[in-house]
């Protein structure tokens, strides 16, 4: 885990080195708490056993404090322990949620104490468990991050569920069946005329052999009911282990392109190569569609200038990052990250931040 000065890139403090990899992004404690909460991604790590483990880390100790395992035994899911949500914390009530991959949704009361003038801090989370089950409950497990309204909690996962539950009570509010796994994070939207989600399949259980449709299904959904508000179809290919699909959070346009709700689907007219696709927020239609000759997993990112203009960025399987027009699609910019590039890009003022398979973290300055 790096710590870095943002104009720089210079190391602000030594690399806490945890021996495991991650997928999910952490999550800085909103309090000011200087508290880092990040689960495993993996448990294998060029052949050295990593147990499973949802972490807790002590920035001012430089170490891990808490956590708590993936290899739960009170998991449906026995084979798979992984934590690649990131975790919601809600201030008010020193509470973490944190959906994981064995299908055990945990609600931690964390009792997390901060003493600036000691320097010192601490966390001892006490865990309730959210398990549920529906027809489609097979494989088990949810890799999607959490979006909340309210009390409400939405995620969707492996089995085609998305779920709304009660994040006082943990309990089930509604379960919609979506057809097929779902790893890409939802966006939520409110507004005058309601509160919907914005949500994205892949391409897993619906292979060439089952007879299924061979598509991406993009929807929105009324975030209180789970009703359909309109959905779009993407011609996608099924492709073992890393299936083509939605595996990035979409695009919630504001300011300019506040009428558009932009989709990076991978996989779609080859194995190498992606669309990406904008869809007119309130009906659903086509607005503009770009291809992308290599496909991504990354999170189109909004940019908007002093004068309002709106710009995209994001990055591809090939190394690319793109700075494109969201009103169209088309590149204005384009810089090597060297390799493939899945992370999505972090943005604050004129700085992007992004880490690629090529080993390195990049800084960009836009101009």
């Amino acid at each position: 885990i790096y710590r870095l000065d943002l104009a720089t890139g210079k190391q602000t403090r030594d690399p806490i080195a945890t021996g495991c990899g991650y997928k999910g992004t952490g999550s800085i404690d909103p309090r000011g708490y200087p508290l880092l909460y990040t689960g495993q991604g993996l448990n294998d790590m060029d052949g050295v056993n990593c147990p499973w483990q949802y972490r807790i880390f002590d920035l001012i100790q430089n170490k891990q404090v808490a956590g708590w395992s993936g290899s739960d035994p009170a998991a449906p899911r026995k084979d798979w322990g992984a934590f690649d949500s990131s975790a919601l914390v809600n201030a008010a009530s020193d509470t973490l949620i944190e959906p994981g991959e064995n299908g055990i949704v945990y609600k931690a009361k964390l009792n997390a104490k901060f003493d600036p003038a000691a320097k010192t801090v601490s966390v001892d989370p006490q865990l309730t468990r959210m398990e549920y089950r529906t027809p489609s409950s097979h494989k088990f497990g949810i890799e999607s991050s959490a979006v909340a309204y309210r009390n409400l909690m939405f995620a969707s996962d492996n089995d085609g569920n998305l779920i709304c539950w009660d994040a006082n009570t943990m309990a089930v509010v509604w379960v919609r069946d979506v057809g097929d796994d779902s790893d890409a994070s939802m966006v939520l939207e409110q507004s005058a005329d309601g509160v919907f989600l914005y949500h994205g399949n892949t391409l897993d259980k619906r292979s060439p052999s089952s007879g299924a449709e061979q598509v991406t299904n993009l929807r929105k959904i009324n975030a209180l009911t789970g009703q359909l508000v309109w959905e779009y179809k993407v011609p996608t290919l099924n492709d073992q282990p890393n299936n083509g699909g939605l595996l990035a959070t979409p695009l919630l346009g504001t300011g300019e392109i506040s009428d558009l709700i932009i989709f990076n689907v991978s996989k779609t007219t080859s194995l190498t190569q992606g669309d990406m696709v904008a869809l007119d927020r309130k009906t659903g239609a086509l607005v503009w569609k770009r291809h992308l000759k290599r496909y991504s997993w990354s999170s189109p990112v909004q940019i908007t200038s002093t004068t309002g203009k709106a710009y995209g960025i994001v990055t591809d399987s090939g190394g690319t990052m793109h700075l494109f027009d969201p009103n169209t699609g088309t590149d204005l910019s384009t810089l090597s990250l060297g390799k493939n590039t899945e992370a999505s890009p972090a943005v604050y003022g004129n700085m992007i931040v992004v880490a690629s398979y090529a080993r390195r973290i990049w800084g960009i300055r836009i101009s």
